[in-house]
């Protein structure tokens, strides 16, 4: 039987070696990445002399994120590719288990030799409590002078004795405690690396004749996205607008790309292919029930707030409530997104279409929140590592003051020290090919790399509505921007050089002119004030007349002109009892429907422009009505 068993196992031990000789390993590089808004394509590359025959060729060191169904091989040269098989790997998160193990090890050793050096320090310390007693001499015993110099000279050396051993072991214990915070450090930062395993790409080939061949992986990867945010700088209301495209690309596929040639695609290559299907409509009666007639409620907004644009606030923390950096928040089915600043504070303004915020962050699991009004305070669950940072990799731009602009709208700028771009377009996608080499670890972290820089002429405007806010706000309108390949998403403000704050890119909702809000300008004073020796209360039989007059005011105190759209309204009766009448709004239009006063003005540098709007409304005195 044991005959039988050892000839049983060294069968087995034949095959594994003679498998593992079948096998020959490629070392292959990463070359090409191409990152969707979700996913990525990843392209390697490999240059290897290759014998005749029929065994697997081994590529390694690939992510273990693969999808399986995506895995592409191309070679040149006389051979057969007979199939492709994809494994992970767990040798790598085993060598640093075994590393954990060692560390633990070492741990202990020196926990060892540290409760070693407080016993010895407790012995220390009992024997110089016992020499310091026995220093007074009791009782009618004398002592000649030599043995009282013999006791005095072993107490000295002895005490002497034990404040050296005392001190060397504090020095002994500062030590061990130095190596324990090393051994500490080192071991959180391992065990926060629980996944690191690795793939490889088995593939079984037929070789004709020996050679060097050229070998093409190419596979999708998941956990790797990209959003597009901008920055958007205006010098002064006389000069073109710098528009800036950035891309904010990160990824924890577990594989680095280092010094890759990076593509960015605006495809998704998780969205669904299929076109739809539109199905006969049948009509039938609904009956709802108690809980829909409870929850139906109206779609008021605000006048003057933007239709289909919903801003979102919030702080995204770990379980014990502290601030994660770098958190990426993106609004799902959209190219909208940001990140969480040192404090995991956030601001994100998202279209109308997008329905949920995705949250992401290395060492977290991804959490997803439905879009609605209010603060957010999201508490991330803890899974793999831990937070991360956000890494800006900037390019400077400079700005040549002797530039002229020709008669097309914009121009993209030439500057040395920005990533150069170049555009592909393909049927259903658009795809930024950066130039220059570029890296993204397997952190998780964000990494911004410019795309385009345009210069970009506009027609600026102010606009203030005083009545809900006594602010001017610049706007700026764009044409012929549909060639600059713009998405939707955030934008930074800079005014005159300083942070406004942010605004929403929304590409998707512009007509052939695109129009830009560039924030607040501080610059140009609206005010909005009633005028009480013109405003009164009457009373006449059973009704009462409120009459009410303002005075709007535009100062301009800037160096140049401006031009500036100024709106209010009249209020809009919605009962036979409620008259609006003595309508005045000098110098202003009317629209007849939703009875909105506007105003459009040039006012000159360090100039003001004054006018008035009033009104009457007449209604039963013993009814109140809100007319402010």
């Amino acid at each position: 039987m044991r005959r039988f068993i050892f000839l049983q196992f060294s069968l087995v031990l034949a095959i594994s070696s003679l498998s593992q000789k079948d096998n020959q390993p490629i070392v292959s590089k990463i070359e090409k990445v191409t990152v969707f808004m979700q996913g990525a394509q990843v392209e390697r590359t490999a240059t290897q002399p290759i014998k005749a025959g029929k065994y697997n060729i081994v590529f390694g060191g690939i992510s273990p994120k693969v999808d399986k169904q995506s895995i592409q091989l191309k070679a040149d040269g006389k051979l057969t590719v007979l199939s492709v098989t994809h494994q992970v790997n767990f040798l790598k998160e085993q060598q640093v288990q075994e590393e954990i193990k060692q560390l633990e090890t070492q741990k202990e050793q020196w926990l060892d030799k540290m409760a070693l050096e407080k016993n010895m320090r407790n012995v220390y310390g009992q024997e110089e409590k016992m020499i310091l007693a026995n220093q007074s001499i009791k009782g009618d015993a004398t002592l000649k002078a030599a043995e009282l110099k013999e006791a005095a000279d072993f107490q000295r050396q002895r005490l002497t004795e034990i404040y050296q051993k005392l001190q060397d072991n504090d020095h002994n214990l500062k030590k061990i405690e130095a190596e324990l915070q090393k051994i500490n450090k080192q071991l959180n930062e391992l065990n926060q690396k629980k996944d690191l395993s690795t793939s490889e790409v088995i593939v079984a080939v037929d070789v004709k004749e020996a050679m060097t061949a050229n070998f093409r992986l190419t596979y999708l990867v998941k956990q790797s996205a990209w959003f597009p945010t901008y920055d958007i700088r205006v010098q002064d209301i006389s000069k073109p607008i710098n528009l800036l495209m950035k891309a904010n690309v990160n990824q924890q596929s577990g594989e680095d790309w280092t010094d890759v040639k990076l593509f960015l695609s605006t495809g998704n290559p998780n969205e669904n292919g299929t076109k739809p299907m539109l199905s006969p409509w049948y009509l039938r009666y609904y009956y709802p029930n108690v809980m829909n007639q409870i929850r139906i409620r109206g779609n008021s907004s605000v006048y003057g707030s933007t239709a289909g644009i919903n801003t979102i606030t919030g702080t995204v923390r770990d379980q014990k409530g502290q601030p994660l950096q770098g958190a990426s928040v993106v609004a799902k089915g959209t190219t909208t997104g940001t990140t969480t600043d040192a404090y995991g504070n956030f601001n994100i303004t998202v279209p109308a279409n997008a329905n949920t915020l995705v949250i992401s962050t290395v060492g977290y699991n991804v959490q997803e929140i439905d879009v609605s009004s209010g603060y957010k305070n999201i508490f991330m669950k803890e899974a793999a590592a831990s937070l991360s940072e956000v890494v800006v990799v900037g390019y400077g731009t400079t700005r040549d003051e002797s530039e002229n602009f020709d008669d097309k709208s914009y121009r993209k700028k030439k500057d040395e020290t920005a990533v150069n771009t170049t555009t592909v377009y393909q049927p259903t996608t658009t795809i930024f090919e950066i130039e220059n080499p570029y890296s993204v670890p397997t952190d998780g972290k964000v990494y911004t790399v410019d795309i385009n820089n345009f210069e970009l002429n506009a027609l600026y405007e102010y606009y203030s509505v005083p009545k809900l806010e006594a602010t001017a706000f610049l706007t700026a309108k764009i044409t012929e921007w549909q060639e600059l390949n713009l998405l939707p998403g955030e934008a930074n403000l800079f005014f005159e050089g300083t942070f406004l704050g942010n605004s929403m890119l929304d590409v998707m909702n512009a007509g052939d002119t695109l129009n830009l809000s560039l924030g607040k300008d501080k610059g140009v004073i609206v005010k909005r004030t009633l005028m009480k020796e013109y405003s009164s209360k009457k009373f006449l039989g059973s009704n009462k007349t409120d009459r009410r007059q303002y005075e709007i005011l535009v100062r301009n105190n800037k160096q140049q002109p401006i031009k500036i759209i100024v709106e209010d309204q009249f209020p809009v009766s919605t009962n036979k009892d409620i008259e609006v009448e003595k309508l005045s709004y000098e110098n202003g239009k009317l629209d007849d429907d939703t009875k909105k006063v506007t105003w459009s003005l040039s006012v000159d540098s360090k100039k003001e422009n004054k006018f008035q709007l009033g009104y009457a409304v007449k209604y039963p005195k013993d009814k109140t009505l809100q007319l402010e």
